[in-house]
């Protein structure tokens, strides 16, 4: 018999509307959340290492948890929006060809100003806007790169350069600390020498914070130039290069230092002895002639006034002859003097005579067009004394001298030693990149490349694939080759931690748990308890994620009576239904669900299923919890689980129909005895099942036996390998349901987990995206009878996952059964179960160990992998918080007994709700 199958594409079409599925789940989220809030949460975070599995102190040990697992906030999903927007502007060619441009003109443009002599008005305040231009955009780079680079720039040798660089520019600032339309002053008529060093060094110091940004372009040209040549072989990666000789790692280190000590002296002495080359030519410092002429021009004025008062004459040229004396020795200099300041032409003697003393112009020259080319000799004594020298004002009293060329000069040896060194700069980054990549990164490489292929060997062992193989070395956002290296042991060691071992936990870690917990452990989980001293080491469905829209099909009698938004939710309350409810919520979740072409329909007729429900019904036994209600429950949970978690369309057809056929008859035959107590009595089922899961082998063999009989077949219209993977799955599944699976069953979710954390948080954040999908998808085809078998387990213990009313009416069933087998046990003088003793358990105090040990590990382990479920856990959380009140009402414990649980009921919060927080609304 053929199905019609759905093409994929069309079910991804499905809006909301389209789709029950999405809206059942939605509702039930808003059901869930909008409840009162629990007052406590949160369970202890895991202890990792050795065979550990029990939980102690509320440990979520099973699930695999530590402090840092991977949560997706609000917070970061902003950050990563904002570094998806300016992380294009940051490497687009027009933002780098705009911050060359600055650079450039941070370095070269007060040159460039003193070349061309532009006149300080307007030309200094252009030169101020423009460097104030420059200013802004290289502080407007830093936030860029911080919010784009968040890992690795912030407080990076880089980062601080930028800061250096960025820093510099007030010097290029004429009213912070720049020098244009300055004067070069002297208080004591010393030469400038000291002062025009200082200001010389100043501006190298600033524009070297700026030569640093050059290095970052270096670096990256070294990157990608080195990225395309080909990797050294194997042998080459661990030989001397010259040598040919096996080159270990103190040999390796020595070598390195050596050569690169070698390279940085090199490098030191050829700047030592070049860069002061670039000052040949340059105004000389030390030049005493302008002190000489500044002091001699003082008392040449002197002589004059001497003479002009000795001889009763008006007028003299002593002055004026040295003042041309002063110009004709500086006629052959490229800087000269131009103007003499404080020295009156005309003077009244003492007698009250007007007399002259100078008859020629004052100026000697054109005045500098830039005040910043000026540079001024004072005069250090007066000898005349006049309005200038008066108060020790002597400022007034100077030489001024046209340093124009001088500083022209300089700056275009300024320019050419900027250009040497970044030269140099290149030159010594590109020899010591060459260096580095034959001592150091060929073998690295080499080293890297076995890790990661005996690595991902080890991953295959444990079936899984690595999820860092084909990074595109293009990707500006891989990995780097040491968080790669990280990332391969970091999961190693976890998986490690996960690996499956026996049940086992260490006397001291048992004694530490609260009775109940102690029965969860060693009654239901059947815990091994040890000394503290030993050491414990497809055909895949076109659905895609959706489901396709409900249709009723031709076994629809009696189905509309029943609510279809409540069979679509985790509110469905069995227990409160009779045999024909029973029957409809069966026909419902086999022929009338969301899941297309009812599966139902596709495998059998509706007689067949008829009669196939009538047996196995016939077949449970009156038990308080392991009977026909809780079979029904099971595959009602079953179902929702699947549709809910959004991934039963990972599942082909006749895997899910198995499934829900193996929950109908998971637990056929039960007599409402544990395993253990089988074994220990030598029941008849443990002798011929070999006391390997006596109750699970019978649950197996008593559903093919009712498949078997005429007119029951449910897998009638199935082919031959249709038939063979039904019965696999379906003896599969039943078989976990024994609870000595349960802790390889945590450990295996938590496992793919941590190998595919990416891919899980990637889908929690943004579900939508097709290749996100596709990857997730992926993942459960991998390992899907390791999926099927856990959500039948889960069903099976889905009690706690419910609405609290149903939650504490079945847990009540439950605790029955297990007192009615404790009654047994003391009728045989058997010693009595930790859980089974009706005198001394109390019941909400039971529940406790339960959910917490037993049922969270679980929960929180598979949320990580479906956050879709995220719901069960706020549930779960509720559920535990409604016991711990019962449990505090009822027993009276001591404080210290109700701060433990209550702590632990707080951290298992914490957990549900950062797996909530991923989530993306």
């Amino acid at each position: 018999m053929s199905c019609k199958v759905v093409p994929e594409d069309a079910v991804l079409r499905l809006s909301a509307e389209q789709r029950p599925d999405l809206r059942h789940a939605a509702a039930e989220d808003a059901h869930l959340g909008s409840g009162p809030a629990p007052t406590t949460a949160k369970l202890a975070q895991p202890q990792e290492g050795g065979n550990l599995t029990v939980p102690t102190g509320g440990a979520l040990a099973a699930a695999g948890h530590d402090e840092n697992w991977p949560t997706e906030t609000k917070s970061k999903q902003q950050q990563v929006k904002i570094k998806k927007i300016l992380k294009p502007l940051l490497y687009s060619k027009m933002f780098m060809a705009l911050q060359v441009t600055a650079l450039s003109f941070a370095l070269f443009g007060g040159g460039v100003w003193t070349i061309c002599d532009i006149k300080d008005s307007p030309g200094n305040a252009i030169l101020d806007t423009l460097m104030i231009t420059v200013t802004v955009l290289f502080i407007v780079e830093i936030i860029v790169t911080c919010l784009v680079e968040h890992r690795e720039y912030p407080w990076s040798s880089f980062f601080w350069m930028d800061i250096l660089g960025t820093c510099s520019m007030v010097f290029e600032i004429s009213f912070l600390l720049g020098s244009a339309g300055k004067l070069s002053d002297s208080d004591d008529g010393n030469v400038d020498g000291a002062l025009l060093r200082a200001v010389r060094a100043t501006r190298v110091a600033a524009r070297a914070g700026r030569l640093t940004k050059i290095l970052k372009c270096i670096s990256v040209f070294n990157i990608h130039r080195h990225r395309g040549a080909n990797a050294a072989t194997t042998a080459e990666a661990f030989r001397d290069l010259d040598s040919g000789e096996p080159v270990h790692a103190k040999i390796l280190s020595s070598k390195l230092v050596r050569t690169l000590s070698t390279k940085v002296s090199l490098l030191t002495l050829v700047l030592v002895l070049i860069v002061p080359l670039f000052q040949i030519g340059q105004y000389p410092e030390e030049d005493l002639s302008m002190r000489a002429w500044s002091q001699r021009i003082e008392e040449e004025y002197g002589r004059a006034y001497e003479a002009l008062r000795s001889t009763g004459a008006n007028q003299t040229d002593i002055f004026r002859r040295s003042l041309e004396s002063l110009k004709n020795f500086y006629g052959d200099a490229y800087y000269h003097p131009f103007l003499v300041a404080g020295f009156p032409s005309v003077i009244t003697m003492d007698d009250g005579r007007v007399a002259q003393i100078l008859d020629l112009p004052m100026p000697l020259a054109n005045v500098p067009v830039r005040s910043s080319s000026i540079v001024r000799k004072v005069v250090p004594t007066c000898i005349v004394q006049r309005d200038a020298c008066k108060g020790g004002d002597q400022k007034q009293v100077m030489v001024c001298f046209d340093f124009t060329q001088p500083y022209q000069v300089a700056a275009v040896m300024d320019i050419f030693m900027i250009f040497f060194i970044i030269a140099v700069m290149a030159a010594a980054s590109a020899n010591f990149t060459n260096t580095l990549e034959n001592m150091v990164v060929r073998p690295i490489e080499h080293i890297l490349g076995m890790l990661k292929s005996k690595a991902s060997r080890v991953l295959r062992n444990f079936g899984l694939h690595d999820d860092d193989e084909g990074d595109d070395d293009d990707d500006p956002g891989r990995k780097s080759e040491t968080e790669l290296l990280e990332n391969i042991f970091s999961k190693l060691a976890r998986l490690a931690t996960l690996a499956p071992g026996g049940n086992v936990a260490t006397e001291a870690e048992f004694m530490a748990l609260d009775d109940a917990g102690k029965g969860v452990m060693v009654d239901m989980m059947h815990v091994e308890v040890v000394p503290s001293t030993r050491e414990t080491t497809k055909k895949v469905t076109t659905a895609g994620m959706g489901e396709g829209p409900l249709r009723l099909g031709p076994a629809a009698d009696g189905i509309d009576s029943l609510n279809r938004d409540m069979l679509e939710s985790w509110s469905c309350d069995l227990l409160s239904m009779d045999v024909d409810g029973l029957r409809k919520v069966a026909l419902y979740v086999f022929f009338h669900s969301q899941w297309r072409d009812f599966l139902g329909s596709c495998y059998t007729t509706l007689e067949s299923f008829t009669r196939f429900w009538d047996a196995v019904r016939a077949n449970y036994n009156d038990m308080p919890y392991h009977n026909f209600i809780h079979a029904t429950d099971t595959c009602h949970t079953t179902y929702r689980l699947m549709c809910s978690s959004g991934v039963s369309g990972c599942f082909t057809d006749i895997e899910k129909y198995s499934l829900l056929v193996a929950a109908m008859g998971h637990d056929l035959g039960h007599q409402g005895l544990t395993n253990q107590f089988l074994v220990e009595t030598k029941h008849e089922l443990a002798l011929r099942w070999h006391d390997k899961s006596p109750l699970e082998n019978m649950h197996c063999a008593n559903l093919f036996e009712i498949c078997n009989q005429p007119g029951n077949n449910v897998f009638k219209n199935a082919d031959t390998a249709e038939s063979k993977q039904a019965r696999k799955v379906c003896i599969s599944a039943i078989l976990h349901t024994d609870l000595v699976h349960h802790v390889d069953m945590v450990k295996n979710v938590n496992r793919i987990y941590e190998m595919f954390s990416d891919i899980c948080e990637a889908h929690a954040a943004a579900s939508c995206d097709l290749n996100v999908r596709t990857s997730y998808e992926d993942m459960f085809r991998k390992d899907s009878m390791m999926w099927l078998e856990m959500f039948l387990h889960l069903a099976d213990i889905s009690n706690p996952l419910k609405p609290f009313k149903i939650c504490e009416a079945w847990a009540h069933r439950i605790i029955e059964e297990f007192f009615n087998q404790g009654d047994e046990e003391k009728r045989l003088g058997l010693p009595v179960g930790m859980l089974n003793d009706r005198d001394k358990i109390n019941k909400p105090g039971s529940q406790h160990g339960f959910i917490s040990f037993l049922v969270a590990p679980l929960v929180t382990g598979v949320v990580q992998v479906l956050p879709p479920l995220h719901s069960l856990g706020t549930q779960l959380v509720s559920n535990l918080s409604m016991w711990l009140r019962l449990w505090v009402e009822d027993a009276r414990p001591s404080q210290e007994d109700i701060h433990k649980r209550d702590g632990e009921i707080k951290r298992l919060q914490d957990i549900t709700d950062k797996q909530k927080a991923r989530i993306v609304s």
